[in-house]
């Protein structure tokens, strides 16, 4: 079977949130009224319009595109309306055919939504729901001002499992500020008693420009656990989920069969994907793009230039603050990178052969950093802690 020659994934990005997160890096705002958030989605429609026009213009005789993921990440996708969220998949529609066993993902934080709003997502298309819970601990959710409560917590829970999406996942940050390994494991056990098919469970990490990043400054911070902690926070967490039936199917994230996040094993595999918004970042006809997190920057391109403007603009590639050219060793570099965090492991063809440093992987296959058949190389348990280390070692 033939490969589609564009990206079956779209990534779109909203960025108003209830409220800003002390360690967040991504461009992301406190709501600023209803007109801006009303340009914005206008933006944002034009984006994907003329977008795919150029597409269709530049091959005319081409089957529609076929999208199998989509992804609404922010921000906080869930304070828009179900009907905010339904023009854009409508937008999209009008463009690309939807895959039968489409997966469209909604972000969404406790205290945004209820039942019926639940509800109304899931009449629109959303199919999958990715809860941003973070910790069950009262005291460690007051330092990250979230906006929620624990109680916010079991109440989306529940009504998500009451909606009966097709999935439903959420987020767990370690390594917080004070957060100890009891502290952890606590939280693990309560994730574990809601059943959740999937649980994505991250390091925190300190960005500067972020309100931890000037509190904290770095890593090394005496109220942050340290690497030794962070590895047993999460052997701990690889352990309780292993146990209970959610396989490890990329470094952070953990799922029971045939729940693994679509859209995310797109990135994973190197594949290409669409992405639309501010900041989105995309990868399309071998480019890697950018979009820029000025917000009032990103809307007056969007709706103060003609539609011709627009695609003259698309087709060089000027509507984007950056953009960077991935040659084929850039790919193959990237590939490794990135497969080797899957628990599929990495296809060891010729050329990705030659990328290997054979001393550095016959040492790693020594040690048991490393494990190889005829044809693949996987990462052992014992080097997923420490897989940017072990990775960047192997490639010559």
């Amino acid at each position: 079977m033939l490969q589609s020659p564009y990206p079956e994934s779209i990534y779109i990005h909203l960025p108003f949130c209830k409220t800003k997160c002390p360690y967040c890096d991504f461009a992301s705002f406190t709501e600023r009224g209803s007109d801006i958030k009303k340009n914005y989605l206008e933006a944002l429609n034009r984006e994907i319009s003329n977008f795919f026009e150029c597409q269709y213009e530049s091959s005319p005789n081409h089957k529609p595109i076929n999208i199998k993921t989509i992804f609404f990440g922010g921000g906080t996708p869930s304070i828009h309306s179900a009907e905010e969220i339904a023009t854009i998949i409508k937008q999209i529609k009008n463009y690309c055919s939807f895959d039968d066993e489409i997966e469209i993902t909604l972000e969404a934080n406790p205290g945004t939504v209820d039942r019926n709003k639940l509800e109304e997502f899931k009449a629109v298309g959303i199919n999958r729901i990715s809860i941003g819970a973070q910790t069950f601990k009262q005291k460690l959710l007051d330092k990250l001002a979230r906006g929620h409560r624990v109680d916010d917590c079991y109440k989306i829970i529940e009504d998500i499992k009451n909606t009966k999406f097709k999935s439903w996942s959420f987020d767990l940050i370690y390594g917080l500020p004070k957060q100890n390994l009891n502290d952890w494991i606590e939280s693990l056990d309560i994730a574990l008693s809601f059943a959740s098919p999937h649980i994505s469970a991250y390091a925190l990490s300190i960005e500067t420009g972020t309100a931890f990043g000037d509190i904290y400054k770095n890593s090394e911070h005496q109220d942050l656990a340290q690497e030794e902690e962070l590895s047993e926070m999460y052997q701990a967490c690889d352990e309780k989920l292993s146990q209970a039936g959610l396989y490890r199917y990329e470094i952070s994230n953990w799922a029971k069969p045939d729940h693994q996040c679509k859209h995310n094993l797109c990135y994973w595999r190197a594949e290409e994907y669409f992405a639309f918004g501010l900041s989105a970042h995309g990868y399309y006809q071998n480019y890697r793009f950018a979009h820029s997190r000025n917000l009032n920057e990103y809307i007056n391109l969007f709706l103060n230039k003609s539609a011709e403007e627009l695609k003259a603009a698309i087709k060089k590639r000027n509507i984007y603050f950056s953009t960077e050219f991935i040659s084929k060793e850039e790919s193959i570099e990237e590939e490794i990178l990135l497969k080797l965090r899957l628990s599929e492991g990495l296809d060891l063809r010729e050329e990705i052969l030659e990328r290997l440093n054979t001393e550095s992987l016959n040492r790693l296959l020594d040690t048991n950093y490393l494990k190889k058949t005829e044809d693949r190389l996987y990462l052992e348990n014992k080097a997923y802690f420490l897989s940017n280390s072990v990775i960047s070692d192997l490639i010559r």
